[in-house]
């Protein structure tokens, strides 16, 4: 299926994309997980590394803030309109995605509930799944670090893809599609309980009638057998958002911390 015909399918899902967020399979940032094996596992030795809880609810790694924990926010698309949002946003957007195209068919607003847990595992839902059903996304995360993303100063930045599984209107009730989105985040030390990021989903229009259409066995890969989706959402997305990439557009938000009381 080319990119034309996806295209297409993308005028059908309408307010299908809400941006649900992860459990997502992770590998560690060094420098802020001290618990991480190099294999985007942690080493279940936390007390010993010196984790601790802040008087805040924070988690932190021998006194080091980190994004360990659970947050709320609201992703809007790019472009920001800098009076009915802010100028940081407007120019935020600018700088992710200039002037920022779309399919026409994000929804105004996406409110969403990511946890980032120590262990490399993030679990989040988000609004979309309330109008228009999908599943929790999984995926993976990772420090981002000299890949081309834009930087923002006095912070670290985090990159994470995941997918999710969807229905594509009309067919309610059945299997139509899967989303996957890049998803990157600007944590500042010095303002831990808030990052600002942003979210760009890629369609795919994986099945038809609930069933996901795949390619034939190939005598090259015996073990894959039939069950690898002739549109497949795996491989490496590529630079950039725009609609001949399968991407529907940029959201930009920014997650609070939710503490402990």
């Amino acid at each position: 299926m080319n990119s034309s015909t996806i295209f297409r399918m993308t005028g059908r899902l309408v307010v299908a994309f809400g941006l649900c967020v992860t459990v997502a399979s992770v590998t560690i940032p060094r420098a802020l997980f001290a618990g991480n094996n190099g294999n985007g596992k942690a080493n279940g030795n936390a007390h010993e590394q010196g984790d601790d809880e802040n008087s805040n609810g924070n988690t932190a790694v021998n006194g080091k803030p980190d994004p360990i924990g659970a947050w709320f926010g609201i992703a809007r698309p790019c472009p920001a309109n800098p009076v009915t949002d802010s100028p940081v946003h407007a120019a935020f957007c600018t700088a992710v995605c200039g002037l920022c195209p779309n399919a026409g068919i994000l929804p105004p607003e996406v409110p969403m509930m990511p946890t980032l847990l120590r262990d490399g595992t993030v679990l989040a839902d988000d609004a979309g799944e309330i109008g228009l059903y999908h599943t929790t996304a999984h995926g993976k995360w990772t420090t981002s670090e000299n890949d081309g993303l834009v930087d923002r100063a006095g912070t670290e930045r985090f990159k994470a893809t995941f997918f999710w599984l969807g229905q594509t209107p009309p067919a309610f009730g059945v299997l139509g599609n899967g989303v996957r989105p890049r998803f990157v985040t600007y944590f500042d030390p010095k303002d831990p309980d808030r990052m600002i990021g942003y979210i760009q989903p890629y369609f795919f229009p994986i099945a038809a009638s609930g069933t996901v259409i795949v390619g034939p066995p190939s005598p090259l890969d015996p073990l894959a057998g039939n069950h690898i989706p002739t549109i497949d959402p795996l491989p490496p997305l590529p630079a950039g958002c725009d609609l001949t990439k399968g991407c529907l557009g940029t959201y930009h938000f920014v997650i609070r911390r939710v503490k402990a009381e």
